[in-house]
């Protein structure tokens, strides 16, 4: 992991977003957290991030597929 981000501040950063605890981020997880953040999300945002972020296309976005887009690293 790059040095300025070192474990518990990634799994913080996952976390805000995995707003029910299950261990992968979804579509309405997304939207929960942007909500709380103060942004609204469009559908065409949404879509964006889903299609960038869901490498396996199984609609949730993994941790490690988080990881491997956050960090700009291909450890899937």
């Amino acid at each position: 992991m790059k040095a300025f981000l070192n474990e518990e501040k990634f799994n913080a950063i996952f976390n805000q977003f995995d707003t029910d605890g299950s261990g992968t981020i979804s579509r309405e997880n997304i939207i929960t957290a942007m909500n709380k953040m103060g942004q609204d999300i469009t559908q065409e945002e949404l879509d964006e991030i889903m299609r960038v972020h869901d490498i396996q296309k199984n609609n949730v976005i993994t941790k490690d597929e988080f990881k491997a887009v956050f960090l700009g690293t291909d450890d899937l």
